[in-house]
Parts: structure tokens; C-alpha cells; sequence
């Protein structure tokens, strides 16, 4: 029954594709830059690097970010685009007026250039967006399989009028992006750290009385999630070795998680799990004396706002998004990890667990490792700012 369904979705949203699309085609000139970028708010931190490179290419062009409204907030404060408009998936993918309406509106913008650097397309939005847009170049990455059926990416790949290569060998998603830029612009473009401004001040109900780190201890999939015993644990270790205060943050999904480590220790949390914005929790990071969490975004901001960082980091995607390039200066997040021969299984685990609880590679990360990573983390940054210190000072 529930393909019958998916079946006349997908039907139906064709035909108003089509019609979005296809009729009513305006006789304006054609002008200006759409970027698509519809991916998870991890994705698009990592992005910023090259992402800054559009304003230099097209330096008279007017440049509209079409962004996941996850974290569109986020994009508007930033100087890369001229406009933001947002796109939720969810509605997207279920609400035909929703999608109808937005299709129309892209349509009618009149796009010259419409540019998708997702490495990893998706056909019912990111693909259909950019026919959409029926701009003149609509430049896309060749991409792989890992979101997309081959027949729908043979369809996809036709609406596009130049689809850039891609190396097929694994490539950390800041290399996956350099590399993108560089086929653009027939340009060697070196990848480098994301660096996020400063765009939101802390409200004082957000603001630590003291010095502080910060634990993640949400996820996206409760199997990628570390056990919440062991960030309990790990939080009374901290608390003991350091005395720093302990923040919580993540998701307002995730607040009984966080009244599950609260009450769950006699260490004074100060939980702010889903209280902040996204800028909110950038300033807050910024401000850690460390972060510590799973593969989630919260990793990536602390490497765009100048914080150490430990990952604790299962083996779905490893490699892609963590760690970081050795290659890379600046501030890096470590990682915590169990290596296991099944790793790259994008998360199809198929070892034998508890259906209800974290896959095996996660699981068997020791509290011992995340502090030993930890410690590591925090030494490595008091080494870093006084290697900047004498830096300065020497000029």
C-alpha cells in the first residue's frame, strides 16, 4: 500500500512539475545567479569554504541562495548572496501547492545561472530545482548513487547543460567541494577551514557565569548516538579534572535527553538544549573552552568559530564529513573511534546490536578514549593560540 502511495506522489508531483515548469514561460531576459544548497546544516558549515568563492566569480551578478530552511536563518547573515529563500524539505516532498507554489516562483525568477554543488544529489528536490529554474548553464556535480535511484539520476542528469566531474575515490567533504570549485573555474582551489562571523550576541539567559564546555550528546539516528551513560560519565570526569562548567546543547528534539544527563549526575548542568538559534549556538561554541559530541553539525561549527573539538565518531560515512584533512591548518576536531572492517556502510549497519540502541562502532568507543581525546584537544588549542600569540607579537 505505502508504494501504491509513494507511486502516485511521484506521479503527481511530475505533472505539476511539468506544468510549473513548462507553461506560462516568461519572455524576460535572463539574469542573475540561483545557488541550490538543500542539504543538512553540517553539510552547509563545511560549504562556507568554498562557498565564498560565487561572490568572486560573479561580482555584478545578483546571487540567490535557495536554502533548507534548517538553517536559513543562519545563511542571511552572511555576505556571500544577495538573497536567501527558503525551501523545507518536509512540505517539499509531501505538499503539492507547497511545491507547486515554490517551483513557480523559481520559474519565474528568470535565473541566468543555476548551480547545485551537492556531491550527493537527490532527484524530488535538488535535481528538480534546478530544472526549475530553466536557467541558461544549470551546473551540477556528476555525484554518486548514495541518494538517488540510477534511473532517477539518468533523468536528473539531463536537465542539467554541464554536470562537473568528480574524482570516484573517497574525499573528505572540504576536498569534495575545493573540488568542485576547481572544475568551475578551471582554477586550482585549495580547501581550507570554514570560518563563520560573528552573528548573533548571547542573550544573558544563554550566557555561562563561568568558563564552560559543551556536550552534544544528540543525533540525528539514536543509533549514531553515543550512550548517554557514557556522557554522563565523561561529564563528572571533565568536571573533576577541570572544574569548568557543563553546558548542554542540541535540538529542542532532544530535551529529554538532556534531562536525562542532567538529572542523571550530581554535577550542576546548565542545560540549554533547544533554547538557542543557530547563530545563538555558534557564539556559544565559540565561547567553549571545548566541544565534545557526535557526528552532528555542532563538530563543524566548532571548527568554523576557532574551538577545539573531540568527534565521537561511529564508521558510516568515515571519511567524508571526519575527520578533517591532515592537510588542513588551523584548529581541527580530533576524532574518538572504534575502527571496525564493516566501516563506509553508510549507516546500513549490519552487525548485531540492539535495534534500540547505537551500532556496534559507536557503542564500543570507551569514555577512556573521549577523554584521552579530549585532554589531547584542549592541550593542542593552548598550543595553537600561543603559537598565534608569538606570531603576532613578533611582527
Amino acid at each position: 500500500m505505502r508504494n501504491i502511495i509513494v507511486g502516485f506522489r511521484r506521479l503527481l508531483f511530475a505533472i505539476m512539475d511539468y506544468l510549473a515548469v513548462m507553461v506560462w514561460q516568461s519572455s524576460m531576459a535572463k539574469t542573475g545567479v540561483a545557488l541550490i544548497r538543500l542539504d543538512a546544516i553540517g553539510d552547509f558549515i563545511i560549504w562556507l569554504d568554498s562557498a565564498k568563492e560565487y561572490r568572486r566569480l560573479f561580482p555584478a551578478q545578483k546571487i540567490v541562495l535557495l536554502a533548507n530552511t534548517a538553517w536559513a536563518d543562519l545563511a542571511c547573515g552572511l555576505p556571500y548572496w544577495d538573497e536567501v529563500w527558503t525551501l523545507d524539505l518536509q512540505r517539499f516532498t509531501r505538499k503539492p501547492l507547497y511545491r507547486w507554489m515554490l517551483l513557480r516562483k523559481i520559474s519565474q525568477a528568470n535565473f541566468a545561472v543555476a548551480i547545485q554543488p551537492t556531491f550527493s544529489r537527490a532527484f524530488m528536490y535538488g535535481d528538480s530545482v534546478i530544472r526549475a529554474t530553466r536557467a541558461t548553464q544549470r551546473i551540477g556535480s556528476v555525484g554518486d548513487m548514495s541518494n538517488i535511484s540510477a534511473k532517477d539520476k539518468a533523468v536528473g542528469d539531463s536537465w542539467y547543460t554541464r554536470l562537473l566531474p568528480a574524482s570516484p575515490n573517497p574525499l573528505m567533504e572540504l576536498q569534495r567541494n575545493a573540488e568542485f570549485i576547481s572544475h568551475l573555474t578551471d582554477e586550482t582551489f585549495k580547501e581550507s577551514l570554514p570560518a563563520l562571523p560573528i552573528l548573533a550576541t548571547l542573550p544573558k539567559r544563554l550566557q555561562p557565569q563561568s568558563a564552560y564546555f559543551i556536550l552534544f550528546p544528540g543525533a540525528s539516528w539514536h543509533g549514531r548516538q553515543w550512550p548517554t551513560q557514557f556522557f554522563i560519565q565523561l561529564l563528572e570526569r571533565l568536571d573533576q579534572h577541570y572544574g569548568w562548567q557543563a553546558v548542554l546543547c542540541g535540538s529542542p528534539a532532544e530535551g529529554d535527553l538532556g534531562q536525562v544527563i542532567a538529572h542523571g549526575t550530581q554535577v550542576a548542568c546548565l542545560n540549554l538544549i533547544g533554547q538557542s538559534t543557530l547563530a545563538e549556538l555558534a557564539e556559544l561554541i565559540r565561547g567553549a573552552r571545548i566541544l565534545i559530541g557526535n557526528e552532528t553539525s555542532a563538530v563543524h561549527f566548532a571548527a568554523a568559530v576557532g574551538t577545539p573539538a573531540v568527534c565521537i565518531l561511529g564508521g558510516g560515512h568515515f571519511g567524508r564529513f571526519m575527520p578533517y584533512p591532515d592537510t588542513l591548518g588551523g584548529l581541527k576536531p580530533l576524532i574518538a573511534t572504534h575502527p571496525m572492517p564493516c566501516f563506509n556502510c553508510n549507516w546500513r549497519c549490519n552487525q548485531t546490536r540492539d535495534p534500540a540502541g547505537p551500532v556496534p562502532c559507536l557503542s564500543q568507543i570507551s569514555v577512556e578514549l573521549v577523554m584521552s581525546q579530549t585532554m589531547m584537544a584542549i592541550e593542542q588549542s593552548h598550543q595553537f593560540n600561543s603559537d598565534m600569540n608569538h606570531a603576532t607579537t613578533s611582527k
